[in-house]
């Protein structure tokens, strides 16, 4: 029987990794933290996802063979890793550490029972994810169970890129299991960190050059998405397919994709020109589906977070500048990030409190960590002050 774990039942767990290994064959293990979730998921042993396709032709599926434990449920956890092929998790970055005592446990197990290679595959948004979480899992092993994790068990990042927006009402439908993703396919892998071979997976694309994948999910897509969302928040919209079929949105973000895709291919020259491009193209597409009714609001929120250095909008900007490249269009992406306001996003309420009570030089100091004395500390600030004026919005 082909086995898998899935760590987090949300909305990537099922409404992405679950279809693959679903797709593929796999008997699912989820394995879920909050109790009525577990609770609903075995008494159905099914849930509904609707796959959105980009041309406007959806499909709905129907996945089953699977099963739910709850994080307490420790031994028969131990136990599904000890036999799976392959685990995968999705439980956001900060629960990484409540999961790596379960990973002990089963690794543990794995090398008494079943000592063949395990590789671990986060789908986090976190750059170090899989080095995160192997020092966390192994601060919980014997000298045995280390020796097996450096040598049997990889550590695997992923970049995640399938959209899944939140659900509500919306949709139609009315079933608290019900998850809407669109259909795109493929999940990259760093393939230089896999321990043996990795299981036949649906999907699966194993990538050599694994950090140029992820500057371009993060300066591209990432970039991208937060250039509709905030503009399209500031000019009145309320859906990203909405906002990129506004002429002056989408014309910023030709620019900002411009300018960043240059940047990566010069920073990147084994990269292929005519497959980014291609990449280029197909996301805004994607970004394009009314079908997936995505909200500026999901996409915009934690702008604190998205604003900070190591991030995709000054994150963009150093990106540019490594490669000779100017970053016109992503400096005023910056300054208009910092006037969002949402009052349903706490992050963006704490924005506005930082800018109102230290100024929004201060803030671009502190919070993107740029000199405002700067030329790009300057340029984000005229940005920011231009667009506020136009919008009034504060």
């Amino acid at each position: 029987m082909k086995q898998a774990i899935q760590f987090g039942a949300g909305n990537i767990g099922r409404g992405f990794i679950g279809h693959l290994l679903w797709e593929s064959g796999y008997r699912i293990v989820f394995v879920e933290a909050y109790p009525e979730l577990v609770k609903l998921l075995n008494t159905r042993l099914k849930y509904p996802l609707r796959l959105l396709e980009k041309n406007g032709q959806e499909k709905n599926v129907t996945i089953d063979n699977f099963v739910v434990y709850q994080t307490e449920e420790k031994n028969k956890i131990s136990k599904a890793i000890a036999a799976s092929s392959i685990i995968f998790t999705a439980v956001g970055v900060k629960n990484l550490p409540a999961v790596a005592p379960l990973v002990a446990d089963g690794i543990q197990l794995r090398l008494k029972e079943n000592p063949h290679p395990l590789n671990i595959l986060l789908c986090e948004n976190l750059k170090d994810a899989p080095q995160f979480f192997k020092n966390e899992v192994e601060t919980h092993l014997n000298d045995e169970g280390k020796k097996f994790l450096q040598e049997k068990v990889g550590f695997v990042g992923t970049v995640v890129a399938r959209m899944v927006p939140v659900m509500d009402k919306r949709f139609g439908v009315d079933d608290p299991l019900f998850i809407v993703a669109e259909a795109y396919h493929k999940l990259p892998y760093d393939v230089t960190a896999v321990k043996g071979s990795l299981p036949e997976i649906a999907g699966l694309k194993p990538v050599q050059n694994f950090q140029s994948e992820v500057d371009k999910k993060l300066f591209i897509h990432n970039l991208g998405h937060a250039t509709i969302a905030y503009f399209g928040y500031l000019k009145g919209y309320e859906y990203i397919h909405q906002a990129i079929a506004d002429e002056e949105i989408k014309n910023l973000l030709d620019e900002v994709l411009k300018e960043t895709s240059s940047s990566i291919l010069r920073k990147y020259p084994d990269l292929d020109r005519i497959e980014v491009n291609e990449f280029v193209e197909d996301l805004k597409e994607r970004f394009f589906n009314p079908l997936l009714m995505d909200t500026v609001y999901r996409v915009g929120r934690d702008p604190i977070r998205k604003l900070g250095e190591d991030d995709r909008i000054i994150g963009g900007i150093a990106l540019c500048q490594s490669q000779k490249v100017f970053p016109d269009a992503i400096l005023k992406v910056a300054g208009i990030a910092l006037i969002y306001d949402y009052n349903q996003d706490a992050d963006a309420v704490r924005l506005q409190s930082m800018i109102k009570n230290e100024g929004v030089k201060e803030v671009v100091r502190k919070a993107c960590g740029v000199d405002p004395e700067s030329d790009v500390g300057e340029k984000i600030i005229q940005s920011y002050h231009q667009f506020r004026e136009r919008f009034r919005k504060l």
